[in-house]
Order: C-alpha cells, then sequence, then structure tokens
C-alpha cells in the first residue's frame, strides 16, 4: 500500500472512532440531568440559590460534576439528622428486597466531620464515595444567620 492509501484508512479509521466517541458521550449526557440528580440529594422543602452541571474537568476520563447550594430555615442539626438518617451509616445496614429478604447496602464508604466545636458557626461535612460517583455535602450555619446552608457537590463518571 502507498502512502497516501495508508493515510486515508488512518483518517477514515479516526473519523469513525469520533464520531462513535461522540455520539456515546451525548447518549450518556443526555440520561443525566441536574435536577434529577440533585433530588435525590434534595433536603425536603430546601430553597435553590444556584445549581450548575457541567464536564467533570478531566479530559481522560468522561465524567461530569454537579453543584447546588440549598437553603432552609431548619437547625443544622436537624439537617445533619437527615442526612444520616438517609445514609444510614451502621455498618451492618441491609436493604428490604420485595421477597421480604435482605440485600447487602451498598459499597461505599461515608465521611462524616464535625468542625462545629467551640466556634460560632457549625459546619458539618459528609462525603459518600461510591465506584462511579462522589458526592459531599457541606451544612454549615452561623450564629447570626437564619438559615442553614447546603453546599452540594456530585461527580459521576461515566
Amino acid at each position: 500500500m502507498t502512502a497516501a492509501v495508508i493515510s486515508r484508512v488512518l483518517l477514515a479509521s479516526l473519523a469513525t472512532l469520533l464520531i462513535c466517541t461522540s455520539t456515546s458521550i451525548s447518549h450518556a449526557e443526555e440520561s443525566i440531568s441536574l435536577m434529577s440528580t440533585l433530588a435525590e440529594w434534595q433536603y425536603p422543602d430546601s430553597k435553590f440559590n444556584g445549581a450548575t452541571m457541567s464536564d467533570g474537568g478531566n479530559p481522560t476520563l468522561q465524567s461530569i460534576k454537579c453543584t447546588a447550594v440549598l437553603t432552609t430555615t431548619d437547625p443544622a442539626s436537624k439537617v445533619v439528622e437527615f442526612y444520616a438518617k438517609k445514609l444510614d451509616l451502621s455498618p451492618d445496614s441491609e436493604s428490604p428486597t420485595t421477597d421480604g429478604k435482605s440485600t447487602p447496602a451498598k459499597a461505599r464508604s461515608v465521611i462524616v466531620q464535625d468542625d462545629s466545636k467551640h466556634r460560632p458557626v457549625a459546619i458539618h461535612v459528609i462525603v459518600v464515595n461510591q465506584a462511579k460517583t462522589s458526592t459531599t455535602l457541606v451544612i454549615s450555619r452561623s450564629e447570626t444567620e437564619t438559615e442553614t446552608h447546603i453546599a452540594w457537590s456530585h461527580y459521576i463518571r461515566l
């Protein structure tokens, strides 16, 4: 084969690869929306104060990052209690199935940190890592504020 033929074959292969890759990226992005992703983590009756969804920022890994800030008049302790219950932080938690049996909870790690002691602001951080997602909740409220802030960050590996 001549160099010109090899070049044409390589260009055709590259074009096919790019078309297939862009199709799979757009198909994956179509099935994920900011609001449906946030709905799983939204605190009841909280108000939106901005939300974004964008590329994950790593050109070698297809991913999406979502962020939002929510507010509520509930105290920070009540918000933390809600997420602790939602995440069922007991080490031997199991999920019931439709046939009455139970299955082990999702494989994940959960980190909870409280940096509020002796401070005029309550700051609680909850990080949930799973195989293809990572979620961080920063729950804060100062003594002078009338609302608790919930900063939500969510990373999805496609």
